[in-house]
């Protein structure tokens, strides 16, 4: 990741806040929560995502399943009944979290990344002929997502990237072919959603596919990942695009088009085009990757700062602003992101830590029971952001 110069840091950031981060603030390995910014003028990225991780090892860490749970445990540690570990998107975003903070703290998140990874092995099924990661672990028949397993391709290869140890690279290998074993040439190609329930195909399957792929084509040279990107891209664009840049959910195999739109789904298809962009230095997919950005924030970002949205999509939302950032030496796509995470801090987390499932105070709701997807999104974007903005992040 290209990071921002001290000096651009500085007139960035104080464009919106006086951020000030402190090493023993920030760094600690004791802490008590952050108040908000409002209260203290300060920002600090690393230390809410600090915050947020432990948070989710203390609640969400089973020592009966040595896994993290969906729901948080009871405060005496206790599993609610019918308690299980947590769904696989839940799996791939937490493995996420962790890479990014790894990035930024490697000697306390790198260990703690690959033991998850290798603790999920356990979701691993053989079955169909073809292996792919399980919705829950086995023994069990099988019931896997495609989309499901296209997320932890990338989590895979952003722990093999931090850790360099071939086994990750092998099995996000492994797992992109469970993901194009959703392919056929219905609708003229494009990957389902569930491979027990070949009704519709979604852009949340074809577009972290795509970027899944040119990330296999960055890291092994091999050409075949490309050609199935570009595939992909032209069918996704083809069958799932609105006029507005914007992507819809899904399209049945009779054609009808599920006309929804999530911030995930296109923010993925900005990072498709930014990856094409980089691998071929074409302009046409910097502006695309422009038109659906400025499509999304007005789709989604309010002028508080709120990203209007569930947090598991949010996320990825500003994920993908940070990738446009990159490419803007203005700032304005990071400018973006500081806004949206510091309201996210500040307005959406409760008294205890807890994020619910939106990201706009005005739909925030205290949770019957506490999701790790919804800790796991904010854990991710605050490391990101502190990756991002960090001179001194490898």
């Amino acid at each position: 990741m290209k990071l921002l110069n001290a000096s651009r840091r500085f007139r960035f950031c104080t464009m919106l806040v006086c951020w000030v981060v402190l090493a023993e603030t920030c760094h600690s390995d004791t802490f008590t929560p952050v108040a908000t910014t409002a209260e203290t003028g300060e920002a600090c990225f690393d230390q809410w995502g600090t915050e947020t991780l432990r948070l989710i090892r203390d609640r969400f860490w089973s020592q009966k399943y040595g896994l993290y749970t969906e729901h948080a445990l009871m405060p005496d540690g206790r599993h609610w009944r019918g308690s299980h570990p947590s769904f696989m998107w839940g799996v791939g975003v937490q493995l996420s979290a962790l890479n990014a903070a790894a990035r930024v703290d490697p000697k306390r998140y790198v260990n703690q990344a690959m033991a998850y990874a290798d603790a999920i092995e356990v979701y691993w099924l053989d079955a169909n002929g073809v292996a792919g990661f399980d919705v829950q672990p086995g023994p069990k028949e099988a019931d896997r997502y495609y989309d499901d397993n296209a997320w932890l391709v990338l989590a895979l290869l952003e722990l093999f990237e931090i850790s360099h140890e071939r086994k990750y690279l092998d099995r996000a290998v492994a797992t992109f072919d469970f993901v194009m074993s959703g392919k056929d040439d219905k609708l003229g190609g494009g990957l389902y959603w569930r491979e027990q329930e070949k009704k519709t195909k979604n852009t949340c399957t074809n577009a972290p596919a795509i970027v899944s792929a040119l990330r296999l084509h960055q890291l092994t040279h091999e050409k075949s990942y490309l050609d199935t990107a570009k595939q992909l891209y032209l069918w996704t664009g083809q069958h799932l695009q609105d006029t507005d840049g914007l992507f819809w959910d899904n399209i049945d195999l009779e054609g009808k088009i599920d006309r929804r739109k999530y911030s995930y789904n296109s923010a993925l298809m900005i990072r498709a085009n930014l990856l094409f962009h980089e691998l071929s230095g074409a302009d046409n997919y910097l502006t695309e990757a422009e038109r659906i950005a400025n499509s999304a924030r007005a789709a989604w970002i309010r002028d508080e700062g709120a990203v209007d949205d569930s947090g598991r999509f949010a996320h990825l939302l500003l994920e993908a602003f940070l990738a446009l950032d990159e490419h803007h030496q203005d700032g304005s796509w990071g400018q973006v992101v500081v806004r949206s995470v510091i309201y996210l801090h500040d307005q959406v987390r409760d008294a205890d830590g807890i994020y619910g499932s939106h990201w706009i105070a005005s739909q925030r709701r205290s949770p019957r029971k506490i999701s790790l997807l919804d800790q796991a999104s904010a854990a991710r974007i605050y490391w990101l952001a502190a990756a991002h903005f960090s001179s001194e992040a490898p």
